[in-house]
């Protein structure tokens, strides 16, 4: 359960919403301040770094330009290796370097100012400086790497050296990272910041802070990636000794190697810090003095309300205390209200105990079980009638799961969807099994309550006992079977003559086909293959009448109704089949028009085809009064919308009476002389049986048409 603030603690809230507001809009005010000179550091410290990069780029180009023209010394060109040298170790004074070496194309040291003119040199493990300038043809410079002679990292700066337009070798100036320290120390940068130069390979060559420990070593990751992605910027991150900074970088532009400054976040922050900090202390200040003054308040307003619990707690009781004048206004005006309260809490009482009398009542009257179902506790009411309805004790607990135990085995899945997930307002009906093996039909009819989420919270609802009116049901159910299945005997004595008819044609056929073959025996040589092809004409013509009594006895048996997917086309031609003689005997021509020749509907084929007789029989006599030649009936057989599959029956009569378009479904109202009244309404209700629907309409062009509507089989 949610707490509800006291006085004292809104009060409190009060002091809070003026105090902080005032104090938070001074610090964004000073993280502005700050931010803005902030970021003027940064951008004059990126320009230093801008600066210094270019420097570093003169620096080797420099180097460069003192190697090209000892590159085109008389010396080198004529081969006097020992002349160069000398002159060579006397340029080294002019050069920021600590020697100069000639490579060869193979990377073997032909001259090193470090050793005297014809000592022994090693031969370099790898030249990609070498290589950088064979392929350009201009002066370059390498990374950090090991030196060949003393072993410690250096870099140089090399030029190629021509011999007739073609390169071979280079000359180099060497130095040790240490030249670079001069550069580094002309930057003047506070003792706190972190200054760094990086080769070409993110290689540490000179630091501001413990050179001698990190040189050759690789900058931090992040640096890194930032250099990857632009040759300036800047950002925050920790140096290789852990000391948090805002890191500005400056790429040269053409040696690709980098300046990174440190500027130590405390000397960023250091004034926003202090100045914070009397910020807060103003505002701890301001909050202290604002809620003791809130506290005092509260309590002259907490004193007046609390004097009025005991007494609020009375009027919740039902009872009419005594309530003391209280010193605030507004506390008066509560008391005043809690007395009328009192009044009308005892008023209220006794009408909703009067409203609870006259409704179980009601229920117990109309015998009526209710019960409550709470679905946050999983706890279920029940009153005593529906305990009995239900086959539980007074004692017992009901559970939901308890009830699906009662029902019939046969209706627990529809009935568990309902109950156990119900919806806003549901209706179901099922049976009991009771403990004696009876059946007890229930109506349950509830309704939901949603909590303040929109979830279901309690359902609602009452249970009827009505096994009475479903034996009720049963038993019309059965009378009614019985008139359907005498209105198709009816029928079949309509049908009479054509059944006559029709089978007078294969008896006639197998007359003749006997008689023939008896002349052909008497003959003094038998042709017995004509006798053979006139008894396979008999067997044919038997079997057509065997189909055709067949087809008669299955419309016009008392079965059970059996629903199985069955061909529309083929009730379509069957029905035709049955009426073929009828129409003729009548005049009226049968079109047959079948657009759906695959599909198959859900149905008892027998109440089907009685429903379709019917139909085409009713629109032969509506069209009694037509000229020969021009009665027609069609009966077609199409899908519908929604998974249905239509059947149509249409005439060209006089159509049907636009008051009686409704009334020829009521039973026992017909618009024949001698007719019962039975035909339609029996049809109607085999349709709502199967699912569909049957509906009559007439024709703007003359004549009715009967549409019957039936589920396509799955």
């Amino acid at each position: 359960m949610n707490r509800v603030l006291g006085v004292r603690a809104r009060l409190a809230i009060l002091v809070l919403g003026c105090v902080i507001p005032m104090a938070t809009a001074a610090g964004f005010l000073l993280a502005d301040y700050y931010q803005r000179g902030r970021q003027q550091l940064v951008n004059s410290t990126l320009t230093r770094a801008q600066a210094m990069a270019a420097e570093l780029d003169r620096e080797f180009d420099h180097n460069a330009a003192a190697l090209q023209a000892l590159a085109t010394s008389r010396e080198l060109h004529d081969g006097e290796l020992a002349a160069f040298h000398t002159r060579a170790t006397e340029a080294l004074a002019n050069l920021r370097a600590d020697s100069l070496v000639l490579v060869g194309l193979d990377g073997s040291l032909a001259l090193s100012t470090r050793r005297s003119y014809g000592s022994p040199l090693p031969k370099l493990p790898r030249t990609p400086l070498l290589a950088k300038i064979l392929a350009t043809g201009k002066p370059g410079e390498s990374a950090l790497f090991p030196g060949p002679l003393a072993g410690k990292l250096i870099y140089t700066v090399g030029v190629p050296v021509r011999r007739d337009g073609q390169i071979v070798m280079t000359l180099n100036a060497t130095a040790a990272p240490e030249q670079l320290d001069a550069l580094l120390a002309a930057q003047q940068l506070p003792g706190s910041w972190r200054a760094g130069i990086l080769d070409s390979q993110g290689k540490i060559a000179v630091r501001s802070h413990d050179s001698a420990h990190y040189v050759g070593k690789e900058a931090t990751p992040a640096l890194m990636q930032h250099i990857a992605q632009a040759s300036d910027g800047g950002f925050e991150a920790h140096t290789l000794d852990g000391i948090p900074v805002y890191t500005v970088y400056s790429t040269a532009p053409r040696s690709r190697w980098v300046v990174a400054m440190g500027i130590p976040l405390d000397e960023l922050t250091g004034a926003l810090r202090h100045a914070l900090a009397w910020l807060v202390a103003g505002t701890v200040a301001a909050l202290a003095l604002g809620l003791a003054l809130a506290w005092r308040m509260g309590d002259a307003i907490a004193g007046s309300v609390q004097a009025l619990m005991e007494p609020a707690r009375a009027v919740g009781q039902g009872q009419l205390p005594v309530i003391p004048l209280q010193p605030l206004r507004e506390a008066n005006e509560l008391r005043q209200a809690l007395l009328d309260a009192a009044q009308q809490l005892r008023s209220a009482q006794a009408s909703a105990q009067e409203s609870a009398d006259r409704l179980a009542l009601a229920a117990e009257s109309a015998e009526l079980g209710l019960w409550v179902r709470d679905l946050e506790h999983n706890q279920v009411w029940a009153s005593p009638l529906w305990r009995k309805l239900f086959g539980f004790q007074m004692e017992e607990t009901v559970t939901v799961h308890a009830v699906m135990q009662r029902v019939h085995p046969d209706d627990r899945a529809s009935a568990g969807a309902v109950l156990t997930a119900p919806r806003q307002r549901y209706h179901t009906e099922f049976r009991l099994l009771l403990a004696d093996g009876n059946l007890r039909w229930i109506s349950s009819r509830g309704s939901v309550e949603a909590g303040s989420g929109g979830q279901p919270r309690l359902v609602r609802g009452v249970s009827l006992d009505i096994s009475e009116r479903k034996q009720a049901e049963l038993a019309i159910l059965q009378k009614q079977q019985e008139v359907t299945h005498l209105s198709r005997v009816a029928m079949l004595g309509e049908l009479s003559g054509a059944l006559a008819h029709e089978l007078n044609q294969p008896l006639t056929a197998i007359l003749s086909n006997a008689q023939a073959a008896q002349r052909f025996l008497r003959a003094p040589q038998p042709a017995l293959d004509e006798v053979t092809e006139i008894l396979a004409d008999i067997v044919a013509a038997d079997r057509r009448a065997g189909d055709i009594i067949r087809r008669l006895r299955s419309l016009f048996g008392k079965k059970d109704t059996q629903q199985h997917p069955i061909l529309a086309s083929a009730l379509a031609t069957e029905v035709a089949a049955l009426l073929r003689n009828d129409f003729i005997n009548r005049g009226v021509a049968l079109r047959l028009d079948v657009q759906v020749a695959d599909a198959e509907v859900l149905a008892d084929r027998v109440q089907v085809q009685q429903v379709l007789i019917n139909l085409l029989v009713n629109a032969c006599d509506a069209m009694a009064g037509c000229a020969p030649g021009t009665a027609n009936v069609t009966l077609h057989c199409r899908r519908e919308s929604d998974g249905m599959l239509g059947f149509v029956v249409s005439d060209c009569g006089p159509g049907i009476a636009d008051g009686q378009l409704e009334r020829i479904f009521d039973p026992f109202f017909s618009t024949k002389e001698h007719g019962m009244g039975l035909g339609l309404s029996i049809c109607r209700n085999i349709a709502t049986a199967h699912g569909g629907k049957l509906w009559a309409a007439n024709l703007a062009s003359g004549g009715a048409a009967f549409h019957l509507t039936l589920p396509e089989a799955a």
